[in-house]
């Protein structure tokens, strides 16, 4: 009989753990979009217990409250959420999205002239991505954005100046000159993102790494002594350059975008003849990781990538740069 009722206990026993359902767990985030930053409430449905809310910033929340206020501060917000009853564990993850758009890059102003939308030959050009709206008579203009932005890149390209199907991009200043800071002084005035370029000047890089100014600028090396211009004395035709542009959000995300302008025809008069036209141009190129120069038509060249490459309008400067001849194209000394 004894042995009879320990079975029974046991089988009691057995029947009331396979009747014991699983504590259910849900836990939410409202609302789950919103424009960044915005108010949410996570949200959670389970039996009294503990809750602990482990939150983006490293913040680590323990309460009995099935609610917890917080700040979407991010593009994607995650938080953690664990509950017990001292007994059973139980964690689920929320999941909040910011819409916040992407910026807007409507095209540049120029010189600071809403209806200017051409480029000449080696003037002092300013580019400026800020954003104007557009009024009566002229386009809106710069980057439009809710949150924060800042300049990442502009460059400056055109047909003509290319070297093995890639384009040389013209020289970018930002004076008065700032690692890593997009502005520019013109007429007296210190204008946010924005860069200045002369149209079809590509400059030798001085020994600061910031390409050589045709005329004085502010935190740049000026050398009016020697040509530093690889294109110096060579006749283009009009042409339509292309501005790029590239913008970063203060979420990290990078838009970009380009805009085709007319670039008008450089006036040259020789009495030696003819022009010199782009494909004239002499000048040299290094790999400015490397340790040897080339002559620009050198096939060599081609096997450097665009973004490695560095220019010099002599041998000698290339060699003051600390680069050593190539013997397939210029020779043995």
């Amino acid at each position: 009989m004894r042995a009879v009722a320990l079975c029974c206990v046991g089988l009691l026993v057995v029947g009331l753990a396979a009747c014991e359902k699983p504590i259910a767990f849900d836990a939410r985030i409202d609302p789950p979009l919103g424009h960044v930053p915005y108010e949410a409430t996570i949200l959670c449905s389970a039996p009294q217990g503990e809750y602990t809310y482990a939150l983006p910033n490293g913040q680590v929340v323990t309460t009995t409250d099935a609610e917890l206020a917080v700040t979407v501060d991010r593009l994607r917000w995650i938080a953690e959420v664990r509950w017990t009853n001292g007994e059973q564990v139980r964690t689920n993850t929320v999941i909040a999205t910011g819409s916040n758009a992407r910026p807007t890059i409507f095209r540049p102003r120029i010189n600071g002239i809403p209806s200017r939308w051409f480029l000449s030959p080696f003037e002092r050009t300013l580019i400026d991505a800020s954003y104007h709206e557009a009024t009566v008579s002229t386009d809106v203009s710069g980057v439009l954005c809710d949150d924060a932005w800042h300049l990442v890149d502009v460059r400056l390209t055109c047909p003509l100046k290319a070297l093995c199907g890639s384009p040389i991009s013209d020289s970018i200043f930002c004076p008065p000159r700032e690692d890593g800071v997009w502005h520019a002084l013109y007429n007296a005035t210190l204008c946010e993102n924005a860069c200045i370029v002369y149209p079809l000047y590509t400059a030798e890089l001085a020994s600061n790494g910031a390409p050589y100014a045709p005329r004085p600028e502010e935190g740049y090396v000026y050398s009016p002594a020697r040509v530093r211009e690889i294109y110096d004395g060579i006749g283009f035709p009009a042409q339509e350059a292309t501005i790029e542009i590239v913008v970063e959000d203060e979420w990290g995300r990078r838009t970009s975008a380009a805009f085709e302008i007319p670039l008008h025809a450089t006036v040259y008069s020789t009495l030696d003849g003819p022009v010199p036209e782009p494909d004239d141009a002499v000048f040299y190129v290094a790999d400015r990781h490397g340790v040897v120069y080339h002559l620009r038509t050198c096939d060599l060249v081609c096997s450097i990538s665009a973004s490695s490459r560095t220019y010099y309008c002599a041998q000698q400067h290339a060699e003051d740069a600390g680069f050593t001849r190539c013997s397939v194209c210029l020779g043995s000394e």
